[in-house]
């Protein structure tokens, strides 16, 4: 009996080490670029904060970016950002991930949103940056530096 016990134990601990070791490979700030031609091209940003906020930015070729207030959960290897709804605005459905070699290969995105051929790999962008406490207040990411969110379009140049 003891025998058994032990061996559920063990079980039980093997499972939270291996949880937590995806978990430990999460970074806070991913990078992606895609797209065949300069119309389709664009450059996605994502930045996770410890409060499970995020901001996802696509920056398109010679067109206004589109960012997205969004929740993130992870649960294992999988990653599911659920967009906060704007008044006056559709809601984009779910996107997934999975992480693999610590890259976010999407799995399930909408289209209408993200494009057909969906969201590229997110690369980690720099493993150095401290993860935000919440991102909730982000309008845009300043896609200039790694450091966080900025209330303005970050295309501006200051002068």
């Amino acid at each position: 009996m003891r025998i058994h016990r032990s061996r559920r134990f063990l079980l039980f601990a093997a499972i939270l080490v291996s949880a937590s070791a995806y978990a430990d490979k999460l970074k806070n700030f991913y990078m992606g670029s895609g797209g065949y031609s300069a119309e389709v091209h664009r450059v996605i940003l994502l930045e996770l904060a410890k409060d499970g906020t995020a901001v996802l930015q696509q920056n398109w070729d010679q067109k206004d970016p589109d960012s997205w207030q969004v929740h993130w959960k992870q649960d294992g290897k999988s990653l599911t950002l659920t967009f906060n709804p704007v008044e006056g605005k559709p809601t984009p459905t779910p996107a997934t991930f999975t992480m693999k070699n610590n890259s976010l290969i999407p799995v399930t995105w909408d289209s209408q949103f993200l494009g057909i051929l969906g969201p590229p790999t997110l690369m980690p962008f720099s493993s150095g940056n401290k993860a935000q406490g919440s991102l909730s207040g982000c309008k845009m990411l300043d896609y200039t530096q790694s450091t966080g969110c900025v209330q303005w379009d970050s295309r501006t140049i200051k002068k």
